[in-house]
């Protein structure tokens, strides 16, 4: 047996293909070419499963090796195991071919709507991962001494890991970045540019250091290729790969100049594998009330491709959060690397599923609990709202929940299936406030064991980053892990409401903002009792203060009294012990900003708001400084400005910061005057929601930049960004409509900007706007001057 760490894994046609990184720095290469992936059929009638195993189509008795008839829990809310088809497949990679080959054969006999399918959306190595219950990144001892010519080879895994340890090693990974130069026909890159010179850095860009890179240049395009596969093959030999859009167009483009070339591009570690062109470019998808664009990925067999551009994890939580999610939700590198949070969290869910033997649907059919209209009144209602109090408030203390929806769901046991179940009937004691729904008590659910490694992992890591004082390595490492383990927490409520999600439920969605509701009801009650008023309340967080006594020490004001922080930590400690659940006390503001709606200056706006800690440290939410729409330009002034006012212990120590707040507005708006403002600093980024194409000719900023892009030939995809400067905003200089804004990629050409001017007044009144979102609060209105 060898020992290392699972780095890779992917299916081969009959196999699936391992590679192990041993401490050496060695990187070994295993099969299992025993073990298929499958997908599982139910049916209410036997004799329809029965048709599937009887039929005469060629393709689809080519893909089925081996079938059988196993018991299994069909659905997440089944008391009881079903007779369930499992076929397995010949080529591990085919099942969503299988499974749609099997629903055009079941549609002309009509069982088409009596077949259910389940395990067809996995990916095999997951499915593996699942099974024989390993993950990747963990330290493994492998066998395949069952090898012999007739039966294949079968890995043995002894693990010497646990997915729930927080001091775990990984190895030492080669990694380089690599970027490609062209030369450009036109003003946009295009692929049948021809290839100007590939930059390979030994270190990739997240590396601190001195980077020692390598520059291959030739005018031979295959000279160029060829030392390219040489250097990365034979001589560096990296684990990783980092691009900056290796997905959307770099290795797309790199496998198009081979092509043309007539040379195979082969960069992984399987030598007789050459990189393809996909068919399709990428995906538009909706979350969260946006639409996002996911290029098709790009992978390297026996190395894993980072692309900094197609990876929130990484980007957000570096290397080490990534590590984290590919760890805890059984996920390969490459996949976790792409993968949305949403995604993550089904693998994690699909584990457990798997280990209870529930199987994991296709196409999810779970239906919402039916409701009489009074009921949906009732319920469905949202979290906990407190309109906040508008205006400058000074002394307030905000209160956090530690992670509420999730910790709901897990204490509470809200998940589909034990939400108005089936086996505990009526008698169950555990009921959603309101709506009077039972809760089972006889079995913990898919959604609260998922959650538990999840927050039970997350806390310790914030323990020990608190107690790595010392290390700031160290700190840094478990700062990443549970700053990745944090998104799968904020995104497991949506996610239960999710429609297309494996095992939510609206229902259980619905139940979680009840008890949210009686949660923070309960809080602002207690807090009230106590002699504090709430000035706002949202979900999970209330700002509060006390009302009687002074919040000062006499003789010196600017500084809280020991007593008044001790009037919180007694409030703190009474409301985890009334409502039952852990309270982050955040601080005290020694001012904070409740800020009103932009369309109607009387309402207010429950997530838009800033103030100072007694630390000086800033709280933002909703402002431009926090958009990410805004050029840096803007945020950094406002970011200067909020700088300035945190001095200030209250409204009258802020009122007195007026005059060097308009120093520094006039400061900005006389280098947007003289030209002196870099061209990075002024691009606006908007992701649009539909095809570049499809946009009709309405005269809008947006709509000047992509009409621009297809002039040149470049057309957007629903959800991919467009970066753009204004440049004749009020289209004094042409009545063009296309003159108005210039997209990013035709100022930028060899560090110049082809003689293009921003629009030094648009710019100064978006300016202005921006100081005045938090200058207006304390009387200061900035005007931009003509």
């Amino acid at each position: 047996m060898l020992s290392g760490w699972l780095f890779d894994c992917y299916a081969l046609a009959d196999k699936l293909v391992f590679w192990i990184k041993q401490h050496n720095g060695t990187t070994v290469r295993l099969e299992d070419t025993t073990w298929s992936a499958s997908i599982y059929v139910a049916s209410d009638d036997k004799s329809d499963l029965y048709s599937i195993l009887n039929t005469n189509d060629e393709k689809i008795i080519s893909l089925i090796k081996d079938h059988e008839f196993i018991s299994r829990y069909e659905k997440i809310t089944d008391c009881r195991k079903h007779e369930i088809l499992k076929l397995t497949l010949s080529d591990p990679t085919k099942a969503p071919i299988l499974a749609r080959g099997i629903e055009k054969l079941c549609a002309k006999g009509n069982i088409f709507d009596k077949l259910r399918f389940y395990n067809v959306d996995l990916p095999p190595e997951q499915s593996y991962f699942y099974e024989h219950d390993i993950f990747p990144l963990a330290f493994s001892k492998v066998g395949n001494n069952n090898y012999n010519r007739h039966h294949g080879s079968k890995l043995s895994w002894v693990l010497k890991d646990n997915v729930w340890s927080t001091d775990y090693k990984v190895p030492d990974f080669r990694s380089i970045y690599l970027k490609v130069k062209l030369r450009k026909e036109r003003k946009i890159q295009r692929y049948s540019d021809r290839i100007s010179s590939i930059i390979l850095s030994k270190n990739n860009k997240q590396d601190e250091g001195f980077s020692q890179s390598i520059e291959i240049e030739s005018e031979s395009e295959v000279d160029i290729i060829e030392e390219l596969k040489t250097e990365i093959t034979k001589k560096i030999d990296p684990d990783f790969i980092f691009t900056d859009d290796g997905d959307s167009f770099t290795f797309p483009y790199l496998i198009h100049r081979a092509e043309q070339n007539g040379t195979a591009l082969i960069l992984g570690r399987e030598p007789t594998i050459s990189l393809k062109r996909n068919h399709k470019d990428g995906t538009s998808y909706f979350s969260y009330g946006k639409i996002y664009f996911k290029p098709t990925t790009v992978r390297l067999f026996g190395r894993i491709h980072f692309d900094t551009n197609n990876s929130f994890i990484l980007n957000d939580s570096g290397l080490e959060g990534l590590y984290e999610i590919t760890r805890i939700c059984r996920m390969s590198l490459h996949t976790a690397a792409r993968a949305s949070i949403g995604k993550c969290l089904s693998s994690l869910q699909s584990y457990y599923a798997t280990q209870k033997e529930i199987l994991i649907p296709w196409k999810p059919a779970l239906a919402e609990h039916f409701k009489t209209f009074e009921d949906l009144l009732v319920a469905d209602r949202g979290g906990f709202i407190f309109e906040p109090e508008r205006g400058v408030h000074e002394q307030v203390a905000e209160f956090d929940f530690v992670s509420l929806y999730p910790n709901i769901m897990l204490k509470k046991n809200l998940s589909a299936e034990t939400l108005l179940c089936d086996c505990c009937c009526q008698d169950s004691r555990m009921r959603v406030p309101e709506l009077d729904y039972h809760i089972c008590e006889k079995k913990i659910g898919i959604i609260p064991t998922s959650l538990k490694i999840v927050l039970d992992k997350r806390e310790k890591y914030k323990e020990l980053k608190n107690n790595a004082t010392s290390n700031p390595k160290l700190k840094a490492i478990y700062n990443a892990r549970q700053s990745s383990l944090k998104w799968i927490l904020v995104t497991s409520f949506g996610y239960l409401g999710f429609n297309n999600a494996k095992f939510g439920r609206i229902d259980a969605h619905i139940a979680v903002c009840a008890f949210d509701r009686q949660i923070l009801l309960q809080t602002v009650k207690l807090a009230e009792k106590y002699g504090f008023t709430v000035l706002h309340g949202i979900v999970d967080s209330i700002w509060l203060k006390k009302r009687d006594g002074l919040a000062t020490t006499v003789g010196t004001p600017t500084t809280v009294s020991p007593e008044y922080h001790d009037n919180y930590f007694k409030l703190k400690d009474v409301l985890e012990q009334k409502v039952g659940f852990a309270i982050s006390f955040e601080g005290i503001y020694k001012w904070i900003v409740f800020l009103n709606s932009k369309i109607n200056c009387q309402l207010s706006v429950a997530n838009r708001y800033f103030g100072a800690f007694e630390d000086g440290s800033l709280k933002i939410r909703g402002i431009e400084a926090r958009r990410h729409d805004t050029p840096p330009i803007f945020y950094k002034c406002q970011n200067e400005i909020l700088e300035l006012m945190a001095i200030g212990n209250d409204f009258k120590e802020v009122r007195k910061s007026i005059p060097a707040v308009k120093g520094i507005f006039h400061k900005y708006a006389r280098l947007l005057k003289e030209n002196k403002v870099p061209f990075e600093e002024l691009i606006f980024t908007k992701r649009i929601s539909k095809n570049s194409d499809e946009y009709s000719d309405r005269n809008t900023i947006e709509n000047s930049a992509i009409m621009n892009l297809s002039y040149e030939g470049r057309s957007l995809k629903a959800g991919e960004a467009l970066q753009y400067i204004i440049v004749d905003y009020y289209q004094k200089h042409s009545s063009k409509l296309e003159k108005r804004a210039i997209p990013t990629e035709l100022i930028f050409d060899d560090k110049t900007t082809n003689g293009v001017n921003y629009d030094i007044q648009r710019y100064t009144e978006l300016l202005a706007d921006t100081c005045n979102s938090v200058t207006k609060p304390f009387g200061l209105t900035l005007l931009a001057h003509k």
